[in-house]
């Protein structure tokens, strides 16, 4: 009996060693972390992630459910880049709340999101993505700023720190007709090398530093600490959060 429980468990072993089934490991070049489309109808009290890795970091809308246009309350569900989109009125009062955990601030990350600022002159600000605890000025924070004629920029804020996209974009979004244009931002933090893209193209480079870790909620349409200026309202859409593995870091 003994031996052909050793003679099963060998046989098991082969037979898991020779399966050729999808591998849990990702080998880059990059790894997707969280990926929030975006898509809640008005009523949704969760916001998805699609990526279960290791978990998924559903986010809660604030300060309740989704709306929709003109109903105050939670962001308002729009039409989008794809599919739905979620735009945040008001003052920073709605917005959407990511619980923290370890996976939300890797060493080496791709932050990205098509965003629909509108009009409101040079000087404002408009929150994309906040993971910076104002208690000890660590983190990183996504924003637009309003450089007048219309146009924004991409800024970042790592730690301490503060870096400027060199690129900029039209901000022309209505939500009352839901026309505008909608544009890819993305940041990528490789270890010390920080660089901007907007709608795929180089936007800047700077020198990031590093230790980002907190355990602050990650927030979307909002932020911790805001910038000065004028809030300004914005739609966003496809954000995700990627993580860069070890051997693709510098490429």
């Amino acid at each position: 009996m003994f031996r052909l429980l050793v003679l099963a468990s060998s046989t098991l072993m082969i037979l898991l060693s020779a399966c050729t089934g999808p591998s849990p490991v990702c080998t880059g070049p990059t790894c997707p972390v969280a990926h929030w489309p975006l898509n809640e109808s008005p009523g949704a009290t969760t916001v998805a992630d699609t990526v279960l890795n290791p978990i998924l970091n559903t986010g809660l809308p604030k300060p309740g459910a989704v709306q929709s246009f003109p109903t105050l309350g939670g962001p308002w569900s729009v039409p989008g880049h794809t599919g739905g989109a979620l735009y945040f009125p008001g003052n920073g009062d709605s917005y959407v709340e990511v619980p923290s955990t370890p996976d939300l601030t890797p060493t080496r990350f791709i932050l990205s999101a098509w965003v629909a600022p509108v009009q409101c002159g040079a000087g404002a600000y408009y929150p994309v993505v906040d993971k910076w605890d104002p208690n000890t000025g660590k983190g990183y924070a996504l924003y637009l700023e309003d450089v007048g004629s219309g146009q924004v920029r991409p800024v970042v804020q790592l730690n301490s720190a503060t870096f400027t996209g060199t690129t900029t974009f039209v901000a022309d979004y209505n939500p009352t007709a839901n026309t505008g244009t909608w544009t890819e931002v993305r940041v990528r933090v490789d270890g010390t090398l920080g660089a901007f893209f907007v709608n795929g193209n180089p936007a800047g480079t700077f020198t990031a530093p590093t230790g980002l870790g907190n355990a602050i909620p990650l927030w979307m349409g909002a932020m911790h600490q805001p910038p000065s200026g004028l809030h300004c309202e914005i739609a966003l859409d496809e954000v995700r959060l990627d993580e860069i593995p070890p051997g693709f870091s510098g490429q």
